[in-house]
């Protein structure tokens, strides 16, 4: 059985059309002329549930064909699209990323109706404002920061070329580095209403795609038409400044990169084996294969949907042990759950993946699959949706638990799974095979055979040992291989030695 049925960003490429996505659309805007204000199409940024995001333009001609579709935040199936790679001298681009999706009249765009696998709200790529300073003379890419709104100047209105202006002056920080930015018209008027609604203070600003500039020697950011703000949204950067903030040193105190993924180190399973408890907590990725599934194990699991625990069943009922819970379920929810048999070249563990990376996978949930394997009586035989996994390799990140190095405990749990990856050999532990080298015989040749040799060796034909001119091809007849004619003359010479 197939895989998951959609694509990544990150595995797009300019070889075929034939892709389809599952993306949420961050941001929508119209691409128009400055100089003559003639529209171009549409500027898309789609992100998948990788958090890959990539640009799209669907160019004027065909967007009538998806205009009434096109919805900021709405999840999309996206199909037979071209994709594109950047020449290397465009300018203001949203997105760092070298290729781009062009819509085509081929190209499909429908909304998502049914749910599927969770995508995030949101996909940022966000820089500390210490950094800006080193892109305003970098006109390649917008970019995208989160701080704390200090100040909130009044709107200033002005006419320039006989038409109504306005721009709103703006302060940010992130605790170590202050900065100014400067929202213009429609864009400050919708800051102006946001901020005079949100509830919780200070509040934490989010700019995706803004630009970096300098205005009479001081840096500034202002908007673009691709500029999008989010006032105390729900994200993981929004929540971690807010912690920083609580701080009484937040104003001195150096700024740890909390954005920046640290690279998981790869290791083999008897590295992993040798870890100390200065791991626990951490990530380590190895390439395995997997060998199989525990059969006796089920293949999913009932879960408490309040404390995210698993949960058994008592005399019939489903019960939370936990203590701060123990709420009782008629008919629980249910969640993936594999226990695996993985080996490379130096070993094999236990490896438990988890329900969110199956789900990716497959592009099903646990009840897609219970249903399309209505077939199968027994609760712990795995569906062979689940059973193509095996004899497959990946590269799967593990979580360091304290049970594992400390308790002693040899079962992991996985936190990303990659797609199959294509290896040779079968990753089976096995011994070492020592092999025996012999050396070569050495067979003597007598003179005799020797001369014979000589005697019937092909002759050189026209051989020299100037140089010849480069210019100057000749056509050589390749008759070395018949057996030479013998002068007379030669004959006679060796004749008259053997009866001298």
């Amino acid at each position: 059985m197939a895989f998951c049925k959609y694509d990544t960003i990150g595995g797009l490429n300019d070889s075929t059309e034939d892709w389809i996505l599952r993306v949420r659309a961050q941001a929508i805007w119209k691409g128009i002329t400055k100089q003559t204000g003639e529209f171009r199409g549409y500027n898309i940024i789609f992100f998948d549930d990788y958090s890959s995001r990539i640009h799209a333009f669907i160019t004027a001609p065909i967007v009538p064909q998806f205009e009434k579709k096109l919805e900021e935040g709405q999840i999309y199936e996206l199909e037979t699209f071209k994709v594109k790679t950047y020449n290397g001298d465009e300018t203001n681009r949203a997105v760092r990323n070298d290729k781009h999706i062009y819509f085509t009249a081929d190209t499909k765009l429908e909304k998502e109706t049914i749910p599927g696998i969770k995508i995030p709200k949101h996909s940022f790529d966000l820089f500390n404002l210490e950094d800006m300073e080193a892109m305003k003379n970098d006109n390649r890419f917008l970019t995208d920061i989160v701080a704390v709104i200090e100040d909130v100047q009044p709107k200033v209105s002005y006419t320039k070329n006989s038409e109504e202006k306005s721009h709103v002056p703006i302060v940010i920080s992130d605790g170590r580095t202050t900065l100014n930015v400067t929202f213009f018209n429609e864009m400050g008027n919708n800051f102006l209403e946001t901020y005079q609604t949100a509830d919780t203070k200070p509040i934490i600003i989010i700019i995706a795609c803004v630009k970096v500039s300098e205005w009479k020697d001081v840096l500034n950011l202002t908007n673009f038409p691709a500029t999008r703000f989010y006032l105390n949204t729900d994200h993981s950067a929004v929540d971690m400044l807010r912690q920083r903030l609580a701080m009484p040193n937040f104003y001195v105190m150096d700024i740890e990169d909390d954005e920046e993924v640290c690279e998981v180190p790869i290791m083999k399973i008897s590295e992993i084996r040798k870890l100390n408890e200065a791991y626990v907590e951490k990530k380590v990725a190895c390439e395995i294969t997997v060998k199989k599934f525990d059969e006796k194990m089920n293949w999913y699991s009932p879960f408490c949907i309040e404390c995210d625990e698993d949960i058994n069943a008592v005399d019939g009922k489903y019960f939370c042990t936990t203590k701060t819970c123990q709420r009782n379920y008629p008919y629980p929810d249910k969640r993936f759950r594999l226990y695996s048999l993985c080996s490379d070249d130096t070993g094999t563990i236990p490896i438990v993946w988890p329900d969110d990376e199956i789900c990716r996978l497959t592009g099903k949930t646990v009840y897609d699959v219970e249903a399309e394997e209505s077939e199968v009586e027994e609760c712990n035989k795995i569906p062979e949706l689940l059973k193509s996994f095996e004899k497959k390799t990946y590269k799967i990140t593990i979580i360091l638990k304290d049970e594992n190095l400390k308790q002693g405990s040899k079962v992991y749990m996985a936190s990303n799974i990659s797609n199959p990856i294509e290896m040779s050999g079968n990753h089976s532990p096995t011994q070492n095979v020592n092999v025996d080298v012999k050396e070569t015989e050495l067979t003597t040749i007598s003179a005799e055979n020797d001369l014979i040799c000589k005697d019937f060796s092909p002759p050189t034909e026209k051989s020299s040992n100037k140089c010849r001119p480069r210019i100057f091809f000749e056509d050589v007849d390749n008759q070395a291989a018949k057996e030479p004619k013998l002068k007379n003359v030669k004959l006679e010479k060796v004749s008259s030695l053997l009866n001298n």
